[in-house]
C-alpha cells in the first residue's frame, strides 16, 4: 500500500484529532537542550505532529483541576491515535516511534553544554512537540512561550510520531498571531515569568509545579524568608496529599497565560467577554 501525506493526515483527522502537520525530520527546529528527531531514530524522514484542542470551557473553569482532567483526556486521545498510526505505518514497511503527549520525559539537573547546575531541574520532551509544530507550519511560539495556532491560539495539546516514511513535509509559515502591542499573557502571569518577550522557565516551573511564588534561595541569608513562605503555605495546604494528587493526576497550578490569550479563530464566537477568576491547585493563595 502506498503511504502518502494526505492518506496519513486523513486517517489521523478521522480519529478525532483537530490539526495535523508533517515536518522534515532532518530539518527540525529544536528547543534547548536540543532533541533532534534523528537522535531517537537515525533513519527518520518525517515527524508527524498532531494537535487536540482543549475544551475552552475547561480552560475558563473556576477550578484548574477541571482543566487538568481535560488535559489528561486530550493526552490519552493523542497517545491512542499515535499508537494506531504507528502500527499502521509499521504494517506497511516503515519504522514508527510514537512519542507520548505527556510523561515520562527526560530531566536535566545540569546544562549539557556547560555542565553547570540549573537553578531548577529542567524537564524536556524526548522531542519538542511545539517546535516540531512550528517546523510543520502549524503555528508559532507566542510571547507566552506556548504554541499558538491560528485556529485554537494556545489551547491545544500536542503529540508526535517519528517515522522513516518519506512523507511530504509542510513548510513553516511566517505567522504573526500575537496581536500588535498585546501583553495580556505577561500581565496575567502571577510570578512575572513573562516579561518583554522573555521567559523565565525556572520561575514559571516552580509556580506551575508547586504553587510557590519564590524560587528556592541560592544564598544562605535568603532562606529565612523562604522558610516563612513555606510555613504560611503549610497553614492552609497539605503538601503530602497535593504531591500525591499531582503525581497521580498531573495537576498543574497555573494556566493564566493560556486563559488570557485572545488568539484563536475557533473561539471567537464562544469566548467569554469577562475572564472569570480561577482557583489554583494551591487553593488560590496569594502568598
Amino acid at each position: 500500500m502506498k503511504i502518502t501525506s494526505e492518506s496519513v493526515k486523513d486517517m489521523i483527522l478521522s480519529e478525532g484529532i483537530d490539526l495535523v502537520g508533517i515536518a522534515d525530520a532532518g530539518n527540525l527546529i529544536t528547543a534547548y537542550p536540543p532533541a533532534p528527531a534523528r537522535d531517537l531514530m537515525p533513519e527518520a524522514n518525517s515527524v508527524i505532529v498532531m494537535a487536540v484542542a482543549h475544551s475552552l470551557g475547561a480552560v475558563y473553569a473556576p477550578d484548574i483541576m477541571i482543566w487538568t482532567r481535560n488535559k489528561m483526556q486530550s493526552s490519552r486521545l493523542l497517545d491512542q491515535v499515535a499508537e494506531k498510526v504507528g502500527r499502521f505505518l509499521e504494517s506497511n514497511g516503515y519504522l514508527a516511534m510514537p512519542i507520548s503527549a505527556d510523561k515520562p520525559t527526560p530531566m536535566f539537573k545540569r546544562d549539557p553544554a556547560t555542565g553547570k547546575r540549573f537553578p531548577v531541574t529542567r524537564f524536556a520532551g524526548h522531542i519538542s512537540a511545539k517546535h516540531a509544530a512550528v517546523s510543520s507550519g502549524m503555528g508559532q511560539i507566542g510571547r507566552s512561550n506556548l504554541l499558538l495556532t491560528p485556529e485554537y491560539g494556545p489551547s491545544q495539546r500536542l503529540g508526535t510520531i517519528i517515522t522513516t516514511a518519506p512523507l511530504s513535509s509542510d513548510p513553516p509559515r511566517d505567522l504573526a498571531l500575537c496581536p500588535q502591542g498585546c501583553r495580556l499573557c505577561e500581565k496575567a502571569c502571577p510570578v512575572g515569568a513573562l516579561n518583554e518577550g522573555r521567559f523565565d522557565v525556572d520561575r514559571c516551573c516552580i509556580y506551575w509545579t508547586f504553587g510557590l511564588k519564590k524560587l528556592p534561595p541560592k544564598k544562605l541569608r535568603q532562606w529565612p524568608s523562604f522558610l516563612k513562605l513555606l510555613i504560611r503555605h503549610l497553614r492552609t495546604r497539605d503538601f503530602v496529599f497535593e504531591l500525591g494528587q499531582t503525581y497521580i493526576t498531573d495537576v498543574d497550578f497555573c494556566i493564566e497565560c493560556m486563559r488570557a490569550c485572545p488568539v484563536g479563530s475557533q473561539w471567537k464566537s464562544i469566548r467569554p467577554e469577562i475572564l472569570p477568576p480561577q482557583r489554583h491547585g494551591a487553593g488560590g493563595l496569594d502568598i
